[in-house]
């Protein structure tokens, strides 16, 4: 249920004096100790919360003001609920298995109402045949041996981070999969053993559900907008200052394909060139290709084109009533085009005619640039909450461009010719998750 403006208003206000109280502890703290670096990342969390809230209740001020959009949608979710689940309140086992050896997997994900698009064994055999990373599976089971749960894992050994464990990488989301509440919070608990058991460095479970661990960070969202069944409605819905920013491309007499191996080259060559000039390693082409080869993955290519040059292009997934932009990228040399806006606009005309009720415009931080950006589609942050597992004396790498150790790395690959950053980057990338 949706909070009303003075839950979200009174949870702010107990949110800042957490905030308060933990700011005058560091008065005391020894920098840099165990204990400084635990009020550190609450801190951290707190205030992701509070720009998450203070944004939600802006939302809710204006919302119903645009004369375009008198009716706005009722805000859902496409993912279930783990407070809907009912106990299992019997005795479970909890093995340790290899991912490959634990046939049950496809009936489980089928039937749990919390399995999670990414929890598809299709995507782990990908990620196996793309990475070479080796996969395993946390699970729960009855005293007759029946599969009620698991947490699949994906093993990185890494010369630069060590041996560690993610839920799962290269993908928006992951985490636990049982019928069961109780199983799902045993499940978790059960984490930290497995990582001992293993020597792992560190296990990060990229969950959408609260709860579930001690250490987590709520950094990011997921932008989730639902669908109408009607384009019509949709262009509606849009309002007049969004039309007329995707409409501006069409002076520029923009086209679009949608397909799949076929366009996989000029797709890579837009993506490629832009991950490059953001200073970031590029996945394989094979990566792309070992996703749209897959007959379990509901995947497809568009991209958009200025005179006859690919500018534009966007990696879909289908997952039933949900699609998907894991990837998406525009040349700089495009943007004065506007073909971005427009190719989002073709691609939810798109998704509407696939019979989609939501549609995942990818994870971001709150407020950050990505995260209006989809927000002004009519998209809703939907918090997630990244589970860290990891020994007190150790603390979590930050593997992503955030960490400002990377910043120079970054400024330097900004500077690679495309051909050499295409050969290079795939090696660096296979151990970020």
């Amino acid at each position: 249920m949706k909070s009303t403006p003075e839950q979200m208003t009174n949870e702010l206000k107990s949110l800042r004096i957490q905030k308060g109280i933990i700011s005058g502890k560091f008065k005391t703290l020894l920098k840099d100790s165990s204990e400084h670096l635990q009020q550190l990342e609450l801190m951290k969390q707190i205030s992701l919360k509070i720009k998450l809230l203070e944004a939600n209740i802006k939302d809710t001020v204006t919302e119903g003001k645009n004369t375009d959009n008198p009716s706005p949608l009722p805000r859902k979710t496409p993912f279930g609920h783990l407070g809907d689940l009912p106990d299992w309140n019997n005795e479970i086992t909890i093995t340790t298995e290899a991912f490959r050896s634990v046939s049950e997997w496809p009936r489980l994900i089928q039937n749990s109402k919390i399995s999670l698009p990414s929890h598809d064994a299709a995507w782990i055999d990908v990620i196996e045949k793309s990475f070479g990373h080796n996969s395993l599976i946390i699970c729960a089971r009855s005293a007759s041996g029946e599969l009620i749960g698991g947490i699949p894992l994906v093993v990185f050994s890494s010369p630069l981070f060590g041996k560690f464990a993610v839920s799962i990488p290269f993908l928006n989301y992951g985490g636990m999969v049982s019928y069961y509440k109780d199983v799902s919070k045993k499940l978790m608990n059960s984490v930290e053993s497995v990582r001992k058991e293993l020597d792992l460095k560190h296990v990060e479970v990229r969950s959408i559900y609260e709860g579930l661990g001690d250490s987590f960070s709520t950094k990011k969202v997921s932008m989730i907008l639902q669908l109408p069944t009607d384009d019509n409605q949709l262009e509606k819905t849009l309002g007049s200052k969004l039309r007329a920013q995707y409409k501006k491309a069409e002076e520029f007499n923009p086209s679009f394909k949608i397909g799949k191996q076929d366009l996989l080259e000029d797709f890579y060559s837009v993506f490629a060139r832009n991950m490059r000039d953001l200073g970031t390693p590029v996945y394989s082409k094979s990566w792309f290709g070992n996703i749209l080869k897959d007959p379990r993955l509901d995947s497809n290519i568009i991209v958009v084109y200025v005179k006859n040059k690919p500018v534009s292009c966007g990696f879909l997934v289908r997952h039933e009533s949900l699609m998907e932009i894991p990837w998406a990228s525009t040349i700089k040399s495009a943007n004065k085009y506007n073909t971005n806006m427009w190719m989002y606009r073709k691609i939810l005309s798109f998704s509407i005619e696939q019979e989609c009720k939501y549609f995942d415009f990818g994870r971001s931080t709150v407020n950050a640039g990505t995260y209006k950006f989809k927000k002004q589609w009519g998209a809703e942050p939907h918090q997630n909450y990244w589970y860290h597992f990891l020994s007190q004396s150790d603390r979590k790498p930050e593997i992503n461009p955030d960490n400002p150790r990377l910043r120079i790395f970054i400024a330097l690959w900004k500077w690679l010719p495309i051909w050499i950053a295409n050969i290079i980057g795939p090696q660096i990338i296979k151990g970020i998750p």
